[in-house]
């Protein structure tokens, strides 16, 4: 394909442009770029997800906390009352 002389309409100069096709090295450029940005996004819903999750952890650890203190507060209570019993 040649050079396209185009015109200014305010100056009334022509100017000549050249039409280049697009390689493969700036197509790959182009679509790394868009992958890029995929990719980054992705990561900040990953990080916003993981502090999520980190506080609905915490949570769960503070409540399994409080379920172990009860089991335990049970056992002692059936170890104290099976002693009881063997010495009356």
């Amino acid at each position: 394909m040649g050079p396209l002389t185009l015109m200014n309409a305010k100056t009334k100069k022509k100017t000549k442009v050249t039409l280049m096709e697009a390689n493969a090295t700036q197509l790959d450029v182009a679509q790394n770029t868009a992958d890029i940005m995929v990719m980054k996004n992705d990561l900040t819903e990953i990080k916003t997800n993981q502090k999520h999750l980190d506080g609905q952890i915490e949570k769960l650890d503070k409540k399994v906390e409080k379920i172990d203190s009860r089991l335990w507060a049970i056992m002692l209570l059936v170890v104290g009352s099976a002693i009881a019993n063997y010495f009356m």
